[in-house]
């Protein structure tokens, strides 16, 4: 009798595959641990896109599945059932919320833009509609430089005129008008089409060089005098036009950070921009001359100010030191957060710093892979990428994080271009040879939960003990769909169930493939 019933729910709840457009599967050579590797390629005629989720019947719930060995989103419809199929129990209680979710996205960079315009227009306009556009991973965030960084093909800022303290010669440069602005405004048109607004924020990798000690944006080095100082008036003033000079063009920016890393400006050899500022620092400059400036401004007055931009090892000292000041705390919404420590630095931090400050929203805002010296920087198809950030997104999201924020939207097979050779991966490859970009495994990743996971979502509790198996849940604002999203880093499968304690008569039994995600959605 217990076959026919494990019979049964075979039948009632695994249903065949489904894509709308299935992935264009390209296989390399696997990697990093991988047994398969491919990734999904995309041309003027033809890409792969999302299974649009639809009404979902109160009987049933829906999975997006990718894998290691075969799938890419694909669809899986199911049907609740009145008992559970293991003891491995998944329980959800939408009675408990958290953090509100702000979004996801990624950076246009200098490089994004270059890699964009190698493209023809139809292929350039498809990449962009696999990130903004119908049936995409659904970003509602970007971030600009503001001037160079290290991926851009030179060294620049907005006034490399010395001594120009009343900033006459400040000035937009070609790639702004060649590689971000053309391509910011057609992901703005892309998101309003889905009724929503694109946020933008950007922060500056270093000050012009002449403005600081060492007397060039690569390396380190901090701005010459006291912080409240006329270089720091002026830096205020630098950041205060650049938003003006591009309000004028029709962009607005939803926030800044005061420095992208700012610890890294300790080191006088860093091999790209930085500039130091410590959280006393940061402090001082917001509280007395950044915060006032802005906030001065029509064209900046809303802005977002988020401190930090470094790495989870920086808070919550960074957080203590800057909110525990009252004068400084009142022009400070968020915080913002790298992943390039979190191999070796746990979450913890992170949990009790959004704890302790649950009036400001902390947003992470950089993360890619191949950045170690070691190893390769692109690898096409590559899955273990995919887990790691999965996971952190997980770990990010279970720690009060609102939304996560990809590096470069698009680069080389080689992982540029970078002016110094930093070259790193991304979740989408331009093949400019061929007219043509690919879509890693990270892509995918990505639109875990940024396709399912929309703004104004609330975290919720889950409660689940699998070994190698995370998981985070959402529920939206009108407290009906609930979005779950597991990620299965063993190598075999893995079952469970789930229970929503809102109707905890029924079970959502699912299996879990072994080095898979998937997101799960259903409604109350």
């Amino acid at each position: 009798m217990l076959g026919f019933f494990v019979l049964l729910f075979v039948f009632a709840n695994f249903n065949e595959l489904t894509a709308r457009n299935p992935c264009a599967k390209q296989f390399y050579t696997p990697s990093g641990g991988d047994d398969v590797a491919f990734g999904c390629i995309c041309d003027a005629n033809y890409c792969d896109d999302i299974e649009p989720l639809g009404v979902i019947q109160s009987d049933a719930f829906v999975a997006y599945v990718s894998s290691e060995k075969a799938d890419r989103l694909d669809r899986i419809d199911y049907h609740f059932t009145g008992f559970p199929n293991t003891s491995n129990i998944v329980q959800i209680d939408a009675s408990k919320t958290y953090q509100k979710i702000f979004g996801f996205g990624g950076a246009m960079t200098d490089a994004a833009g270059v890699n964009l315009v190698s493209l023809s227009q139809p292929v350039r306009d498809r990449l962009l509609q696999q990130y903004y556009g119908p049936n995409s991973i659904d970003y509602r965030f970007t971030r600009v430089p503001m001037a160079s960084c290290d991926f851009s093909t030179r060294e620049y800022s907005y006034a490399d005129v010395a001594g120009d303290f009343d900033l006459v010669n400040f000035n937009l440069t070609q790639e702004d008008f060649q590689l971000k602005i053309p391509f910011i405004k057609q992901a703005q048109a892309l998101v309003a089409q889905l009724g929503d607004t694109l946020k933008l924020f950007t922060t500056a990798w270093s000050a012009p060089g002449w403005m600081k000690d060492s007397g060039s944006m690569k390396g380190g080095g901090r701005l010459i005098g006291e912080v409240n100082g006329k270089y720091y008036q002026t830096l205020a003033n630098y950041y205060k036009r650049f938003f003006e000079e591009y309000h004028k063009l029709g962009i607005d920016f939803w926030g800044v950070t005061p420095e992208n890393e700012p610890t890294a400006g300790l080191d006088p050899n860093y091999r790209w921009q930085a500039m130091y500022l410590s959280d006393e620092m940061e402090r001082d400059w917001i509280k007395g001359v950044l915060g006032p400036t802005l906030r001065g401004s029509d064209v900046t007055k809303d802005l977002k100010i988020m401190i930090g931009d470094d790495q989870r090892g920086i808070y919550p000292k960074w957080a203590d030191t800057i909110f525990s000041d009252p004068d400084a705390a009142k022009y400070v919404d968020g915080m913002a957060l790298h992943w390039y420590e979190d191999l070796f630095v746990s979450e913890k931090g992170i949990a009790e710093t959004t704890s302790k400050y649950p009036d400001k929203f902390m947003l992470a805002t950089e993360a890619c892979t191949g950045f170690f010296p070691w190893e390769q920087n692109v690898l096409p198809g590559n899955w273990k990428r995919a887990e790691m950030y999965a996971l952190d997104i997980i770990e990010d999201l279970r720690s009060g994080v609102v939304g996560w924020i990809d590096w470069n939207l698009v680069l080389d097979q080689i992982g540029g271009p970078n002016w110094v050779n930093n070259t790193v991966d991304a979740a989408i490859i331009a093949n400019a040879t061929v007219d043509q970009f690919l879509k890693q495994p990270m892509y995918y990743a990505l639109g875990h939960f940024s396709a399912f996971i929309k703004p104004d979502y609330k975290r919720i509790d889950v409660k689940l003990d699998l070994h190698q198996v995370d998981g985070v849940a959402f529920v939206a604002p009108d407290g009906k769909q609930r979005v779950l999203v597991m990620l299965n880093r063993n190598k075999n499968d893995v079952s469970f169930s789930i229970q929503d304690q809102k109707n905890s008569v029924r079970y959502g039994n699912v299996l879990l493939e072994g080095r898979s995600m998937k997101t799960i959605i259903w409604n109350m």
